[in-house]
């Protein structure tokens, strides 16, 4: 088991490695540093002016900061769909692996939680003058927090119970609430012997049941799969990845909206448009995208910002798009139609162009309600049209060409 853990690890840390290069590209990191640049000026602007006497709404704010801030971080086991077969003869053994399943999971969340620690310190400092011993106390009770945040994941291996949703908002949400608004708020350290007493019961029930109960393997597979399709469907925002699995849904109120079957001349737009809006793996990308744009716009009260994370966006979003292309290759009687290529790619194109404008204006609008502003609002309307023409024409060209 020692060696399998091992082996999975570092499978999986090469994994990320490969699509690392991908998804922290220059672009991104030039946009990454304006993004944390003006989230720093502006935070430094507000802990700066802070009064002496704390606003209503800083602790508050503090103590939801935290609890969210533990919402991070979920846990790894690398368990596979095939282990159900080939690792049940070794099912005594899982205590181990899992043990060193956990020792990774809480180094990786707890470094999380120091690093949001950090962030929070100033305001902590400066807004609620808080005392050193105070402030590391805080920072055990988060690392605790999390500890205990993690050992229920680990004990539904064992004890499915620990899988339903009253234990899942008691130990992630009610119980984090309860001992932070305890130490923050009435600065009251009895709430670090809860968090404690929560871990030795969460132990004692992890080691009770070890011994008499059966390993949960679908449930435990199940999580992992859910865990690890969150990390593709995140780099999936950069590149295609293969291992994402997206679901179709039929959408019937859409159909007045989109080419119809009988009335197209070119029945790709009428594959693509209905492709796009059913599988998930595409319009849910499309969707997060222009969420993101949209609270980063209404958070930058700066126009090139604003206009940065705009082009950035419909960058991201044509780019991703470009593999629903080949969707229908390997249908044979895609290739029976008597379309030719160019309509193809045609059709593709056209789909393109309405989804970016689209974006576009949603980004724009976006903007323009943080920060009114005509001259920007030109600038914004004009260089994105341009960048939508280069993407779904001569760069969307240059794909197919090199991809042919």
């Amino acid at each position: 088991m020692n060696d399998l853990w091992k082996k999975r690890q570092q499978n999986y840390q090469s994994f990320l490695l490969k699509y690392s290069k991908y998804v922290l590209n220059d672009h991104f990191i030039i946009a990454l540093l304006f993004f944390a640049g003006g989230l720093a000026l502006a935070y430094s602007h507000l802990v700066k002016n802070l009064p002496n006497q704390p606003f209503w709404w800083e602790i508050p704010v503090v103590i939801l900061a935290l609890l969210f801030l533990l919402q991070f971080g979920r846990s790894v086991t690398l368990l596979q769909a095939a282990d159900i077969v080939f690792l049940s003869p070794l099912e005594y053994q899982l205590p181990l692996y899992l043990k060193k399943a956990f020792r990774y999971s809480f180094a990786r969340s707890g470094f999380i939680q120091i690093l949001g620690w950090i962030v929070i310190l100033p305001l902590i400092v400066q807004g609620l003058h808080w005392s050193n011993w105070l402030i590391l106390l805080l920072l055990g009770q988060q690392l605790l927090l999390k500890y205990c945040w993690q050992q229920l994941d680990f004990a539904k291996a064992y004890q499915p119970a620990f899988a339903k949703v009253a234990w899942q908002i008691g130990i992630h949400w009610l119980l984090p609430l309860g001992c932070l608004t305890l130490l923050i708020w009435g600065r009251l350290p009895i709430s670090l012997l809860i968090v404690i007493a929560g871990i030795f019961y969460l132990n004692h029930q992890i080691k009770l049941q070890q011994q008499a109960a059966v390993f949960s393997w679908k449930l435990m597979i199940n999580l992992e799969e859910q865990r690890l399709q969150g990390v593709y469907r995140l780099i999936n925002l950069f590149i295609d990845v293969p291992q994402i699995k997206g679901k179709v849904r039929r959408l019937h109120w859409f159909d007045r909206w989109l080419p119809s079957a009988q009335k197209t001349t070119n029945g790709f737009e009428f594959l693509f448009s209905r492709s796009f809006l059913r599988r998930s793996e595409y319009s849910g990308l499309y969707l997060r995208l222009i969420l993101l744009m949209i609270f980063l716009n209404v958070i930058f009260q700066n126009n090139w910002l604003q206009l940065a994370v705009i082009l950035i966006g419909i960058y991201l979003i044509g780019f991703q798009l470009f593999p629903l292309f080949s969707t229908f290759e390997e249908n044979v009687f895609v290739h029976l139609y008597p379309i030719s290529a160019q309509q193809q790619t045609d059709a593709f194109s056209k789909l393109l162009q309405r989804v970016l404008v689209i974006a576009l204006l949603i980004g724009i609008c976006s903007g323009q309600l943080a920060k009114i502003s005509i001259e920007n609002l030109i600038w914004q309307l004009l260089l994105g049209l341009v960048e939508i023409w280069i993407i779904s024409k001569p760069f969307w060209q240059a794909h197919l060409r090199k991809n042919a």
